[in-house]
């Protein structure tokens, strides 16, 4: 690795110049990056995105079925000679150009690929901040990496770790950590790896004094500002949990060990979770341990626990502990909410682009909407049906792993119907979110999304290699809370007599074609009922009060916009801060434009996107219009939306095909359960979508 430093800083040293000729190396970078490949135009090209890198410090190669990190990223950005690295590449005319120097990379993302190593020169990249390689094949990291001492975020989620790497144990400014989605069986902080001296010497000039430089070489603290850390769907008993208890992690602020193996009952202390070991810690997801019984020792104040599908009825947070009722469990098989335990949580097949937005900033990299694609294992004899599910968060946070998991499940069970036995797919895509985007270009994801599943999808399936064929002629359109808005604003049919101004601007998706029937879920269907338009505070189900500050960055209608919302993190208070100050659905419509021109101008109201408004309008227009069939469910003790009585009053009068399905006692999101099931809904798919 020294050597390989020392080449660095030759090449570096090579390129200094005086003003003049750093006007000629700029030409150059210019010319390398238009020189990497004349033949490729395309933005989501690996050229391009390393001419990217170039200008920018900002690699993203995700989805560019990459099996390895291809050696240029080595050649061009830090500019070591094809012959010295690791991994030497077989054909000699890669790192040919002139050399010139690249911006510093800060940001390296290679999401959804087969990549299966990292090679030691990554330890290189001195000044990188952010490190995203979710969904590839890495089961390890090298030593070198603990020398990427700036470093604040990585996401190795959806790989195969079985263990957390040492490498990353040192970090000193890592502040979020996801490593969800792996094998991994216990935490070990045993054999921490030390940054090398290059590590430690990188960017130190002659202003760093020997006395910095030695508190440097002091005892090294295992994740000192980690704030946090995403362990969810692994395999980790109580015991593995124990060597947490040897470090106290006094920044960790959200904690996710969702759908491991714990069970029986958990000591917090000597597990290293209790108050004195986490202070700061303010939202513990404890979801999907079936075995897990009780919870022992304290939390700290206010911390916010979640502990659904853990076979419990009552899942408030009690500072001296959590105790658990298995007999008391929602579970129900008279209702159809739920069949046996411990039931798998498929991981997704693939996660597909769907759309790419420009970039918010000069130096920003555009924004790629994503879907997940859950598929049978198998291909069928004629193609699968379609399940769309939308995620929930009132279009201001969330994202698409939101997708319970009865629903991922869904590809997995045989349906039948008039052609036989079938396995439907599912997709559950991710949206851009409200303040920073307003409603209506929300709704053009959506418009986006069909589109691409319409003309798109079957051949980006066949490149991946699968032999499955998806059938866009039978869709059912679906989603949770404001995802069952999005399914029914989506789904539902608008008389061609009503006028854009009287339906918002947006249509629906049933032009295209395709969608046979919708299904909401416990879902918002009234943008101005009084609910939304009272001050709550403190919500009751929340149980304490959102502070501005807290609130107050996710507000910015000036900050970049983002698709995605981790479960339990910081943007995760916008949901209890909207309803404490009656911002619902202010916050939709604070960036929403004027559409037209002139006399036609209109701008779009809450009523006019509202689904029973534009459920009455079609039942008055002129022409009239058939509405598909409609499964609607919800649970008896729901407080998180509008209540749904008056839905259902319209639904009845104007939907000929309506199914309703109350779950008594269910409450919102009771199907994040993971041993719900949902059956009568899978009885309703065989009947309206096959």
């Amino acid at each position: 690795m020294s050597r390989i430093k020392d080449q660095i800083a030759a090449k570096r040293l090579q390129v200094k110049s005086p003003p003049a000729s750093r006007r000629q190396a700029a030409s150059a970078a210019s010319s390398l990056a238009a020189s990497l490949d004349q033949t490729h135009i395309e933005d989501r090209t690996f050229p391009s995105q390393l001419k990217h890198a170039v200008r920018t410090g900002k690699l993203d190669i995700s989805s560019l079925s990459l099996e390895e990190i291809p050696s240029q990223v080595y050649i061009t950005l830090l500019g070591i000679p094809p012959s010295s690295l690791s991994r030497p590449p077989t054909d000699t005319k890669v790192g040919s150009e002139t050399w010139t120097e690249p911006e510093e990379l800060v940001s390296f993302k290679a999401r959804d690929n087969t990549i299966t190593r990292i090679d030691l020169e990554i330890g290189s990249f001195g000044g990188l901040k952010v490190f995203d390689f979710k969904g590839n094949k890495l089961s390890s990291l090298p030593d070198s990496f603990a020398d990427l001492l700036r470093l604040t975020t990585v996401d190795l989620s959806y790989n195969d770790f079985t263990s957390i790497p040492s490498s990353l144990l040192l970090l000193p400014a890592l502040q979020v950590l996801d490593l969800s989605h792996n094998q991994i069986t216990s935490i070990n902080f045993s054999s921490p790896v030390e940054p090398s001296q290059d590590g430690l010497d990188y960017g130190a000039g002659f202003l760093s004094t020997s006395f910095s430089r030695a508190q440097n070489k002091g005892p090294l603290k295992v994740w000192p500002v980690l704030r946090n850390l995403n362990l969810g769907h692994n395999l980790i008993v109580n015991e593995g949990l124990e060597p947490l208890c040897s470090t106290n992690l006094t920044s960790l602020r959200v904690f996710n060990l969702e759908n491991n193996e714990l069970s029986g009952e958990l000591d917090l202390k000597k597990c290293g979770m209790n108050k004195e070991a986490m202070p700061e810690l303010m939202s513990l997801n404890l979801n999907g341990n079936s075995s897990l019984q009780s919870t022992k020792g304290l939390l700290a104040d206010g911390v916010k626990v979640d502990m659904i599908g853990c076979g419990i009825s009552d899942v408030r947070p009690r500072r001296d502990g959590l105790k658990m009722n298995p007999s008391s469990s929602s579970s129900d098989p008279k209702t159809g909410m739920s069949i046996g335990e411990n039931l798998p949580i498929p991981k997704p097949t693939m996660t597909i682009t769907y759309r790419t937005c420009p970039a918010a900033t000069f130096d920003a990299l555009p924004l790629n909407i994503e879907f997940d694609l859950y598929l049978p294992d198998k291909p069928g004899t004629t193609p699968h049906p379609l399940v769309i599910w939308f995620h929930g968060g009132a279009l201001l946070q969330g994202n698409r792993e939101n997708l319970p998991p009865h629903f991922r499940r869904l590809p997995s069970y045989p349906l039948s119907g008039p052609n036989g036995e079938e396995n439907v797919a599912v997709i559950s895509p991710n949206h851009r979110l409200a303040p920073q985007i307003p409603i209506l270009d929300i709704l053009s994801d959506i418009s986006a999304l069909f589109t691409y599943v319409h003309t798109k999808l079957n051949d980006k399936i066949a490149k991946e290699g699968k032999q499955n064929v998806i059938d866009t002629r039978r869709i059912c359109v679906s989603g949770g809370s404001t995802g069952g808005y999005l399914a029914l604003i989506a789904g539902l049919s608008i008389s061609e007599s009503l006028s854009d101004e009287e339906v918002g601007g947006y249509r629906g998706e049933s032009s295209k074609g395709g969608i046979k029937c919708l299904a909401p879920f416990y879902p918002i269907t009234d943008l101005t009922h009084p609910f939304w338009s009272t001050e709550t505070n403190p919500v009751p189900w929340y149980g304490k009060t959102v502070t501005h500050e807290e609130a107050r960055p996710h507000l910015d209608l000036k900050a970049a916009p983002v698709c995605s919302a981790i479960s339990g993190g910081p943007r995760s208070v916008l949901y209890a801060y909207m309803l404490q100050h009656a911002l619902f659905p202010s916050l939709l419509f604070q960036k929403q434009r004027s559409i037209g021109s002139g006399l036609d101008a209109f701008r779009p109201t809450p009523e006019s996107l509202s689904i029973l408004h534009r459920l009455e309008l079609c039942e008055k227009a002129r022409k009239k219009v058939e509405q598909p069939p409609v499964y609607l469910c919800y649970g008896t003790v729901d407080d998180k939306v509008q209540p749904q009585e008056k839905t259902v009053e319209v639904f009845k009068r104007i939907i000929s095909d309506f199914t309703l399905d109350v779950k008594e006692g269910g409450d919102h999101a009771f199907d994040e359960d993971a041993n719900v099931e949902c059956l009568e809904f899978r009885s309703w798919l065989e009947k309206k979508l096959l």
